[in-house]
């Protein structure tokens, strides 16, 4: 049996993580963490080194690869950068409010050093009492974090039928007007509904009128938007993405239906599932429509027509077997696909391939390229193409030179 490695270095080295969940709450919360850790580690007259401190301001819990902080903790552990034998958080829930806690205290674990937590005293957690310790945190985390999202949730289909906004931005075209209450204390916000602002009203309405009078996707109509004098240079550009969004948007003409889909974290992965239509929440005078039902209803009929000519196509072309097989999110046919970044904006490449021709020797090509999705909206003005060929053979030779550095020298 392995023996623990707790209180085996009478003067251990240390490193301090801190979180705060949103930047809604306490933004002094990592400060007081930190100062939470120091008075424990005094009080009970341990002289520990603290040799680092590492942080994560406004970042969820459920997420590892966003946490800049805890990653360069990681990082830092496993190079050897950072030299610790302990972790020290104040409470488990600051590391950790997914299901995954054990992982999170085996990672670092591999990496060398124990997770101490200050509620604890800084308990052995490879002890008897400190694995009982040990399953109750990680229960316990997890379980704030679940009953958590229940309130949360609950609260905010109780705010629909009431006409009053959920939470979050308002879509493009509204603003969100503070309702007002006067309590014991004072005036003071109740709640927030949706308003239309006059100036944007057009807008939406054209973007609606090209979609079921014009049939235009959401590319040809941000190029339209991007490309219209009259709208403000402040709202451009447009994308894709924000086109097609307002396009499947109830509320534009005053109907709120809420819970179509519910999400969690799988992996470190945000997934979402569609929910039921019986779960569904719906406000058909949630708030003042900008566009008639009419209208909204003739958009969503071109857009389910091209969307039933595409599935055709896609199921004609596509090979059934390896369809079943491939896993959701693994790109079998460009292996660069999600990890190749535009340089001007920032957004993750898509790969794209010409027809295919043959040679007079005979053979089959393709020309397939990255380029950036919000070029064709004229969202994003990098227009380069990428060679999908040359890119992998250049990544995959930067791969071995760094793996085995002089491998082609010897050959």
């Amino acid at each position: 049996m392995l023996t623990s490695t707790f209180g085996k270095n009478p003067n251990p080295r240390v490193a301090v993580y801190a979180r705060m969940s949103s930047s809604r709450q306490n933004p002094r919360s990592p400060d007081q963490q930190i100062d939470t850790i120091k008075a424990t580690l005094k009080r009970l007259g341990l002289n520990w080194k603290i040799v680092r401190v590492y942080r994560d301001d406004g970042i969820s819990g459920r997420y590892f690869r966003k946490r800049a902080g805890f990653q360069k903790l990681l990082r830092d552990l496993r190079s050897g950068t950072l030299q610790a034998d302990y972790v020290l958080v104040d409470t488990f829930e600051r590391l950790s409010r997914s299901e995954d806690n054990a992982e999170v205290r085996r990672k670092i674990a591999r990496a060398g050093a124990l997770v101490l937590t200050a509620d604890s005293h800084f308990a052995d957690p490879n002890s008897v009492s400190g694995r009982a310790l040990t399953f109750v945190e990680a229960f316990r985390a997890s379980e704030e974090g679940r009953i958590k999202a229940h309130n949360v949730l609950r609260g905010k289909k109780d705010s629909i039928p009431l006409g009053h906004w959920p939470g979050g931005p308002a879509p493009f075209g509204f603003c969100l007007k503070n309702v007002m209450v006067v309590r014991k204390e004072g005036e003071e916000v109740d709640h927030r509904i949706l308003v239309p602002i006059s100036e944007r009203m057009w807008i939406v309405e054209w973007i609606f009128t090209l979609s079921a009078q014009e049939n235009l996707g959401p590319t040809r109509i941000s190029q339209r938007l991007n490309n219209h004098p009259d709208i403000p240079d402040n709202l451009k550009p447009f994308s894709e993405a924000t086109v097609a969004s307002m396009l499947g948007n109830e509320l534009y003409y005053g109907e709120m239906v809420w819970g179509k889909h519910c999400t969690g974290i799988v992996e470190d992965v945000r997934v979402r599932q569609p929910l039921p239509e019986e779960e569904w929440v719906v406000n058909s005078e949630f708030c003042e429509p900008i566009i008639s039902k009419e209208l909204w209803q003739q958009s969503m009929q071109m857009i389910q027509s091209r969307r039933s000519v595409n599935t055709k196509t896609d199921v004609s072309d596509q090979d059934s077997t390896n369809s079943a097989l491939r896993p959701k999110g693994v790109a079998l046919k460009y292996p660069l696909s999600g990890l190749v970044v535009c340089s001007s904006c920032g957004r993750a490449m898509v790969s794209s391939a010409g027809s295919s021709y043959t040679t007079k020797s005979g053979e089959v090509h393709s020309y397939a390229s990255y380029g950036c999705p919000a070029s064709r909206s004229g969202a994003c003005d990098n227009k380069r193409r990428v060679p999908e060929s040359w890119l992998r053979e250049t990544v995959i030779q930067l791969v071995r030179d760094r793996l085995f550095p002089g491998l082609d020298e010897q050959r």
